[in-house]
């Protein structure tokens, strides 16, 4: 699970470099100090929306359907002061959901270890189906919005 793990992660981190480096609107962006925090999930789903409209698109026929079907779990702090994690039901309706919350969720899991804190028996499969779609999905939206297909490549700084 580790190596999985680890090549999620480093296609998250250049996936999240090229998006921002793509259009500036992705970027998620401190109104204060303009330091960017992220990627705009919100616009990037409206981009998404514009080319491939949610309420149309064939997602039964795609590597990333499990984002739609069901969100990651949160690890939250329990009333009793330990670790544990928490689901909610969430309606994926439209691709700012689906890369918001579905997609965010796994991204925030892995990065902050919580895969690795508290493995529970009964998502340990779904982990590695989550890994294989953000990749997928990844892929897909990179695809969708650019075509560049050097995005996987070294890091370049302008």
């Amino acid at each position: 699970m580790d190596s999985e793990i680890a090549r999620f992660m480093i296609d998250a981190a250049k996936f999240e470099f090229f998006v921002v480096n793509l259009d500036l609107r992705f970027a998620h962006i401190d109104p204060v100090t303009n330091v960017v925090m992220g990627v705009n999930w919100e616009l990037l789903g409206q981009a998404m929306e514009e080319v491939f409209p949610f309420d149309e698109f064939e997602f039964s026929n795609s590597d990333f359907e499990i984002f739609k079907l069901t969100v990651p779990q949160k690890l939250v702090v329990s009333d009793l002061g330990g670790l544990k994690w928490d689901s909610e039901e969430v309606e994926v309706s439209s691709w700012q959901v689906l890369l918001g919350r579905s997609y965010a969720q796994l991204r925030n899991n892995v990065a902050h270890g919580n895969k690795a804190q508290l493995p529970a028996y009964f998502t340990r499969e779904r982990t590695a189906e989550f890994l294989i779609a953000g990749r997928s999905l990844i892929d897909f939206i990179v695809e969708a919005l650019s075509g560049d297909k050097s995005w996987k490549g070294p890091i370049q700084f302008r």
